[in-house]
C-alpha cells in the first residue's frame, strides 16, 4: 500500500477567529497580520499573504488590521481540526492554518474527488473559506500539490516534483533557497542535478537531506500533535461582595464540555488552579469513572474550592482536564479507592450546599465569624431580616 499524506491550507481560519472573538464590525473587512505581513485577510481583490501590511492597508484602508495574538483562545481553531481527526489517525498542525494528515489506507477507492470536495466543503463552512488540499506519497510532494489542488500518483511523483520551484518548508529556510538560487536551482529539478558532496559543504547534514528530497525520498512521518493531551482554560477572577464570581465556572465548563463532545472524549482528573500575589494554588481530583458533562465539571470544580478561600486574594482562574480517553473505550470504573470515591461524594455534597443557598465562600472567615456569615447569607435568601 503506497503512502499517502494530506496538506492542508485553511485560508479564512483567522478571520473566522477574529468573528467569533467580535473584534471587528462585521460589515468590515479584517486584515490579520504577523510581524508587519500580512497573515490572513478577508477575500479581497489585490490582497497576498505575506504582503506588507502598510501595502494592504493602503489598498484596503476601511480594513480594520488584528494582530494575530489578540485571537489567542478562539474556539474556532479547535472546532476546523476537530473536523479532520475523522480523516487520518495522525494530525500535524504546523500552523493554525496548515498542516498534515496521515491518510494511508483512509481513503476510498471511488468517488476520491467527491471525498475530497465534501471534506473543504465542511471546513468552508467553518472558515468561509475553501481550503487548498493536495496529496502525494510525502509531505514535501503534498506541500507542493495543495496549491494547485493536485493528487499526485506514486508514478508521477518525480517529474511532478522536479517541476516545482523551491518554496521555503520544514528544514528548508528562505536563506537556503537564496544561496541555492546563486547556483541556478530554482526548481527541485535544478536541486536534483547539482553534485551531492556541493551541497553537503554548502549546507553541512541539511545538504544530503536536501539531495534525497530532490530525488523524491521523503521519509519524514507525520506526527500525531492533535488533539492535544490535555485542555486548559483560563479567565480572571473578579470577586465581588454578593459572591456572583462562582458563575464564571459556567462558561469554561461549557466551553470544555464541548470539546469533549466534538471529540468524543472524557476526562479522568480535573485540576483547579487558582493565581495569585502569593503565587498558584493547585486543587485536583481523580475521577473513578470519565466525565465530559458541564454540568458534572461544574460540581467538581466548586467542591475542589478551599473551605477558607478568600478570593479576594487571586486574580487568576484556570481549569484543566488531564487524561482524556476516548469514550468508548472507558466503561465502568477507572480504578477502585475507597477515598477517591468519598473525596467525589463530598465534593458533591458541598456542591449541592454551595449552589443551592449561595453560599460560594463558605467557611470564609474575613471580617465575621464564620457561623455568622453563614446564618446572615441563609437569612438573605429566606427573606428574613437579620
Amino acid at each position: 500500500m503506497a503512502r499517502a499524506v494530506l496538506h492542508l491550507e485553511l485560508p479564512g481560519i483567522y478571520v473566522a477567529a477574529a468573528r467569533e472573538l467580535a473584534l471587528a464590525p462585521p460589515d468590515r473587512p479584517v486584515l490579520i497580520h504577523r510581524r508587519e505581513r500580512l497573515l490572513d485577510f478577508s477575500p479581497l481583490p489585490g490582497l497576498l499573504r505575506g504582503q506588507s501590511l502598510r501595502l494592504a492597508r493602503a489598498l484596503v484602508p476601511h480594513a480594520v488590521p488584528l494582530p494575530v495574538g489578540v485571537l489567542h483562545g478562539a474556539e474556532t481553531y479547535r472546532t476546523v481540526w476537530d473536523e479532520l481527526l475523522t480523516v487520518g489517525p495522525a494530525l500535524e498542525p504546523v500552523a493554525w492554518h496548515g498542516g498534515y494528515v496521515d491518510v494511508s489506507g483512509c481513503l476510498p477507492r471511488r468517488g476520491l474527488d467527491v471525498y475530497l470536495a465534501r471534506l473543504a466543503h465542511r471546513l468552508e463552512l467553518l472558515t468561509g473559506v475553501a481550503p487548498a488540499r493536495g496529496i502525494g506519497t510525502s509531505k514535501l510532494v503534498a506541500r507542493h500539490a495543495s496549491p494547485l489542488g493536485r493528487i499526485v500518483d506514486p508514478r508521477e511523483t518525480l517529474p511532478f516534483l522536479h517541476a516545482q520551484h523551491l518554496r521555503p518548508d520544514q528544514g528548508l529556510t528562505r536563506a537556503m533557497i537564496a544561496l541555492l538560487t546563486e547556483l541556478g536551482c530554482h526548481r527541485w529539478g535544478d536541486v536534483a542535478r547539482v553534485p551531492e558532496p556541493r551541497l553537503q559543504a554548502l549546507f553541512g547534514l541539511r545538504g544530503t537531506i536536501l539531495k534525497r528530497w530532490s530525488e523524491g525520498t521523503d521519509p519524514r512521518p507525520v506526527r500525531s500533535r492533535y488533539p492535544p493531551p490535555f485542555e486548559t482554560v483560563q479567565a480572571p477572577l473578579e470577586p465581588d461582595d454578593d459572591d456572583r464570581w462562582i458563575e464564571i465556572f459556567v462558561p469554561l465548563t461549557r466551553l470544555l464540555a464541548e470539546r469533549l463532545r466534538r471529540r468524543g472524549e472524557v476526562t479522568t482528573e480535573v485540576i483547579l488552579a487558582l493565581g495569585g500575589r502569593a503565587g498558584w494554588e493547585t486543587f485536583r481530583r481523580r475521577l473513578a469513572r470519565g466525565v465530559a458533562q458541564a454540568e458534572r465539571l461544574r460540581t467538581i470544580l466548586l467542591g475542589l474550592l478551599p473551605a477558607h478561600l478568600d478570593p479576594w486574594a487571586y486574580h487568576e482562574l484556570r481549569v484543566t482536564l488531564r487524561g482524556l480517553r476516548n469514550q468508548e473505550v472507558v466503561q465502568g470504573v477507572l480504578f477502585r479507592d475507597a477515598e477517591e470515591e468519598r473525596r467525589q461524594q463530598v465534593d458533591d455534597a458541598l456542591s449541592r450546599v454551595r449552589s443551592r443557598y449561595g453560599l460560594d465562600t463558605i467557611g470564609y472567615t474575613g471580617e465575621t465569624p464564620p457561623r455568622e456569615r453563614l446564618a446572615e447569607k441563609v437569612w438573605k435568601l429566606e427573606g428574613v431580616e437579620a
